[in-house]
């Protein structure tokens, strides 16, 4: 039995398969076997190789190749996915390695993903800045004239109720309430001076916790201890009644 060894249009080695003889002349003049080699192929076996390598044929002799075709690569400049197509070196500028996150960069000394500390903490205090905001949002709008517009209601509830006999006109931001936040002018002051001083309460707390885990995450060194940093946050419970 005489094997033949295909490969395809870039010499990468296919697979092998048995000779066979011409029908027409299966002797040559010598009395030899006279076998059929299709296109591609040849009668010199192909090296044996490891792992993410293949036999390439260049026309007169086998070389092994790297192959990672199948694979996926990602680029050091941005981290973006490569598809591997072709057999050989993995192209300058690519890794097999992906990168942890969208925040880490290539480190060509290191030759690994090296994470940006500065944008991972720029990050980790959006999210704390976010989640307060979120706490914050049922005492007060954060919305800049809104939130003037509730100091100013403030004000006026407590000039209101300081007052001795107050005139509801004189306080418009009081009287546009009445029969909303509560039925009478009163009602209303004392209303808006309660979540006054739950906002303060809460307020306070929360700005101080904010700004602690702020700190604390500038001072990470890795990005696990700013994850560390976020899952321990310990936020103030709103207060029951």
């Amino acid at each position: 039995m005489k094997l033949f060894y295909l490969y395809d249009a870039q010499g990468v080695f296919l697979g092998q398969g048995e000779a066979r003889l011409s029908p027409a002349r299966p002797h040559n003049p010598d009395g030899s076997p006279n076998y059929l080699q299709p296109a591609n192929a040849t009668d010199l076996p192909p090296p044996l190789v490891g792992n993410g390598q293949v036999p390439v044929f260049d026309g007169e002799a086998w070389r092994v190749e790297e192959d990672h075709r199948g694979q996926v690569a990602y680029a050091t400049a941005d981290g973006r996915p490569l598809a591997i197509l072709a057999v050989g070196a993995l192209p300058e500028g690519a890794t097999l390695t992906p990168p942890p996150s969208r925040r880490h960069t290539w480190d060509a000394v290191t030759a690994a993903w090296q994470p940006d500390m500065a944008a991972i903490q720029t990050d980790a205090e959006a999210v704390i800045d976010a989640q307060a905001d979120a706490l914050l949002a049922p005492y007060i709008s954060l919305t800049p004239g809104r939130a003037m517009t509730y100091l100013a209601k403030e004000g006026q509830a407590r000039q209101f109720l300081e007052a001795a006999a107050p005139e509801p006109a004189d306080y418009p931001l009081i009287a546009g309430e009445v029969g909303i936040t509560a039925d009478t002018a009163k009602a209303v002051a004392e209303t808006i001076l309660a979540m006054a001083k739950a906002w303060h309460v809460m307020g306070g707390a929360i700005e101080a916790v904010r700004l602690a885990a702020k700190k604390q995450v500038r001072q990470a060194p890795t990005p696990e201890a700013v994850q560390a940093v976020l899952a321990g946050i310990a936020w103030p419970e709103e207060p029951t009644a």
